[in-house]
């Protein structure tokens, strides 16, 4: 194990390694906090300042919003680290599925209800769910389409050039 490390550093390949992914970690701490600002510093900022006019509508959503934040933030980052290979796809997929399933569960299915200063509202959200549902499908198509034109150009370039005859 000790001499397979040495053989890697008198070689180059953990300087190349360390180069390569360099600017992926980069990208990867700077995408992952830009999206944490504006995913969570800024909507808490909202809803502190919201939760004086109605503390018991925006309380019962903090924890989904950072549930939310930490699913974005988890998919984002990994596929930016694993850019330009097919793992950044398969990311990007589960990042769809794991999403229209947090949808459904986050707004229970559509029906939502709410108590506010003595009145009992309920919203039936269902055909937005159906929308954003809609959406995540095409955004998931979209992605197993990228990660079919990715594996097809990777075995396009693998293959011998025709020669002129």
């Amino acid at each position: 194990m000790v001499q397979w490390c040495f053989q890697l550093i008198e070689n180059g390949s953990i300087k190349s390694l360390f180069r390569k992914m360099l600017p992926r970690v980069v990208m990867a701490v700077i995408k992952g906090l830009l999206w944490f600002v504006l995913l969570y510093v800024v909507p808490m900022f909202i809803f502190s300042s919201l939760s004086g006019f109605a503390p018991e509508i925006f309380s019962s959503y903090g924890q989904l919003l950072q549930v939310f934040v930490a699913i974005v933030l988890f998919f984002v980052v990994a596929s930016e680290l694993t850019s330009g290979t097919i793992l950044q796809h398969a990311f990007n997929i589960g990042k769809a599925l794991i999403l229209m399933i947090f949808i459904v569960i986050g707004l229970q299915g559509g029906i939502v209800a709410l108590d506010f200063q003595g009145f009992h509202v309920v919203a039936n959200l269902q055909i937005y769910i159906a929308m954003l549902l809609t959406i995540d499908l095409l955004g998931l198509a979209k992605n197993v389409l990228q990660a079919i034109n990715f594996l097809s150009e990777k075995d396009e370039s693998q293959l011998p050039a025709p020669s002129p005859k």
